[in-house]
């Protein structure tokens, strides 16, 4: 049985690492390792089968709540940490008393498994975390069936995109590949044998039309752009349809965040009405 650790010490290498991991994308990249704090999401990256390297624990702070169970007795390396320690490295202090150190578990567009009619959603270079985070959250309450994440600026692992998805990081599927990438992925007549070929909604102002005239009942991906830039023409043009949400006030868009709120619960409706 392996011994459990107790730290008490702010200069213990472990404690060093968890603090790295949280700042630095590049270490999660050289690492493959990223930190997951709060009690749900330690639970939901166990029960989607995220490998875990550490589970922290402040037992002043921890205590066990069943919606969310965490296998404490099935994980081999369990870490304890006084109240001080885990205080300095938690990003929400005194409060849940868990976090855990987990392996990076990236999959290939190729090993996604879809169902007959899926709601795939694309969204391109978001960034900020929060965003991210949020953009899970929504797709895993709309049962969208998988993200891609199309570009190079977006950290899957970033602390705070965890956190903002509420775990929800670890319940959909996701795919980070070049747009190039998906884009034939997803106009590839041999990838879709016996199923309609998924169309392509994009996002964006200019040239489109309401996104409530178009049939999101089938197999479809709803694709979107960075906050700043919006998507780029190769989205664009690989686009079967180019939609819009009609706005009526003074501001001509929403968050990216919000615009795939719309969107997805939109194709969710239309799916449970058919």
């Amino acid at each position: 049985m392996t011994p459990e650790i107790h730290i008490s010490s702010l200069q213990n290498p472990l404690i060093k690492q968890v603090a790295r991991l949280q700042q630095k994308s590049s270490e999660r990249r050289k690492t493959g390792l990223f930190v997951i704090e709060g009690r749900r999401e330690v639970s939901m990256a166990c029960k989607h089968k995220i490998v875990a390297e550490e589970l922290i624990i402040c037992e002043d702070l921890f205590q066990d709540d069943p919606l969310y169970p965490i296998p404490i007795e099935d994980i081999q390396q369990k870490v304890h940490l006084s109240k001080d320690v885990y205080n300095k490295i938690a990003y929400r202090k005194d409060a849940e008393g868990v976090m855990m150190i987990g392996k990076q578990s990236p999959l290939r567009i190729e090993e996604l498994e879809l169902s007959a009619d899926p709601l795939i959603l694309v969204v391109q270079d978001v960034e900020k975390p929060g965003n991210l985070g949020a953009i899970f959250r929504t797709a895993d309450a709309a049962g969208v069936d998988a993200v891609l994440l199309a570009g190079s600026h977006t950290d899957l692992y970033n602390p705070n995109a965890i956190r903002a998805s509420l775990g929800c990081i670890f319940s959909v599927p996701a795919i980070s590949a070049g747009s190039q990438d998906m884009i034939a992925w997803l106009k590839n007549p041999d990838r879709w044998p016996g199923t309609q070929r998924p169309k392509i909604y994009a996002a964006a102002l200019q040239k489109a039309n309401n996104y409530y005239d178009f049939d999101m009942k089938g197999s479809c991906a709803l694709v979107f752009g960075a906050e700043d830039k919006g998507l780029t023409q190769e989205w664009r043009e690989a686009a079967d349809q180019i939609i819009k949400i009609p706005m009526s006030g003074a501001i001509d868009s929403l968050n990216v965040g919000a615009s795939v709120a719309v969107l997805c619960f939109e194709a969710r409706r239309q799916r449970d009405c058919r």
